[in-house]
């Protein structure tokens, strides 16, 4: 017997089979989730710019209505993660029937308390670096976390970022402090501000290392979420859970402590303020869709368009004023937006995103 036929044939036919395989991942890769034939990943990107910008419109609306700001923050943030931890344990009842899956692996639950510790340690620079800056420094330096986030998802997750990305993204950084610079009252502007250069340092320092935390938070959640079996609503759980623990703790060191021992965990609570609470729990919610769905970077995106949405709706309903900081802010985002998705070129080729090669030309 010859076996020179069976050698010629066997890679021919695993050659014709390796290509029909490759075919077959390339448009298994090429097709998204859809919900009514539009990607998912559009879907919850245009609903947290409204969700976010809606949430900022409510808490001023609240903020100026009387007897509103009497409750404890803290209290409020604790019902967010109940909130979205009842959210997830009802979602995973009604699919699973059960929630002992979501804490049968132990290694992979505490992976989920490093982006809740990493939010504590940013909540709490927060805490400090505010009484070392001035208003509109504060905000300018924490919109850095949008390139941070950028950072650490080409370093931590490997992500390509083109050149055309980092100029969306200072153009995106741009335009969000143009814009919250343009909502600063006068007299935040620290014109008399009495605090040291030396102590002003030291806050910028503090709010970088806050930002630093926040995109490390984010691109952590990104990786578990992406990077395991567990499904969105276990880990959404995972992290209300260890989230609840991690707000637990400040509260124990408030100064607002007796004042609840004194007059009850939900003193000072309105309607107003468990709106609040659900809006803000539920978007928590929307943002792991968003990280699930798309990615980190696109959320900062998707947040920087909606202080942009929240500015313009601050002019509609309160009489806020347009001013030319507002304008250019809103300009720069409303460009930096479709740049970095590689729409917003102006036909100049330095814009452009690179040429995909054809794989099916390839072939031929």
């Amino acid at each position: 017997r010859s076996v020179r036929p069976h050698a010629i044939r066997f890679p021919l036919s695993s050659i014709f089979l390796l290509r029909r395989w490759r075919f077959r991942l390339a448009a298994m890769a090429d097709s998204v989730p859809t919900l009514l034939g539009v990607p998912i990943k559009y879907l919850v990107l245009c609903f947290l710019v409204f969700q976010n910008g809606g949430a900022v419109l409510l808490m001023r609306a609240v903020r100026a209505l009387p007897g509103q700001n009497d409750f404890v923050t803290q209290t409020a943030v604790i019902m967010q993660e109940v909130l979205k931890a009842g959210t997830c344990s009802v979602i995973l009842l009604i699919k699973d029937g059960s929630l002992s899956a979501t804490w049968e692996d132990k290694v992979e639950t505490l992976k989920t308390s490093v982006p809740a510790l990493l939010y504590l340690v940013q909540n709490n620079l927060q805490y400090v670096a505010v009484g070392y800056l001035d208003a509109p420094t504060y905000a300018v330096t924490y919109q850095t976390k949008i390139f941070w986030v950028a950072v650490c998802s080409k370093f931590l997750l490997d992500k390509t970022v083109h050149r055309y990305q980092w100029l969306a993204l200072t153009m995106l950084m741009s335009g969000v402090c143009f814009v919250q610079l343009g909502q600063s009252s006068p007299s935040s502007a620290g014109g008399d501000d009495p605090t040291s250069s030396g102590l002003k340092a030291l806050g910028i320092g503090l709010l970088l290392a806050a930002a630093l935390c926040s995109s490390l938070a984010a691109v952590a959640f990104e990786k578990l979420l992406k990077g395991s079996i567990a499904d969105m609503w276990t880990r959404n759980l995972q992290l209300a859970f260890f989230s609840l623990l991690c707000s637990i703790l400040p509260l124990m060191l408030s100064p607002d402590l007796p004042k609840i021992w004194e007059n009850g965990f939900f003193y000072g609570y309105t309607g107003w303020t468990w709106a609040c609470i659900a809006m803000n729990g539920w978007g928590g919610l929307l943002i792991g869709a968003v990280i699930k769905y798309a990615d980190a970077i696109l959320k900062d995106m998707a947040i920087g368009a909606s202080i942009c949405v929240s500015a313009f709706g601050s002019v509609l309903l309160f009489g806020a004023e347009l001013s030319p900081n507002t304008l250019s802010g809103i300009f720069l985002v409303s460009w930096a937006v479709p740049l970095y998705a590689g729409r917003g070129d102006l036909c100049l080729a330095w814009l452009s995103p690179p040429a995909v090669p054809d794989a099916t030309k390839k072939d031929q």
